[in-house]
């Protein structure tokens, strides 16, 4: 996941700071601003980001909780836009998103 340019499309802006195999991934946006923390993953997987599990989400984000799912799948998407070249798609669970390069095998 290289490339620190932030992200010009409308909604949080997104930037990433590099650390080897890993980094973090800068949130940005009128709100609010919060980091998370990223690695790369083993194939098919692309990479990790860590994710504040929601009992410390609002905490953590300065956003309602029940934003959260669409917050996440709208970091993930930029994830994608910005470091795959052609399709991803993105899993999360309480405190961890996996990006995969490809379609999802589970909507197929």
């Amino acid at each position: 996941m290289s490339d620190n340019k932030p992200n010009t499309e409308p909604g949080p802006q997104i930037s990433y700071s590099e650390d080897g195999r890993g980094g973090t991934i800068h949130c940005t946006s009128p709100e609010t601003t919060f980091d998370l923390w990223y690695e790369l993953a083993m194939p098919p997987a692309v990479a990790d980001i860590g994710i504040p599990e929601p009992r410390y989400w609002e905490f953590q984000t300065k956003t309602p909780l029940p934003q959260r799912e669409a917050i996440l799948r709208l970091i993930g998407q930029r994830v994608i836009n910005d470091k795959l070249a052609g399709n991803g798609y993105l899993l999360f669970g309480d405190q961890i998103m996996t990006i995969y390069s490809g379609k999802n095998p589970d909507t197929a």
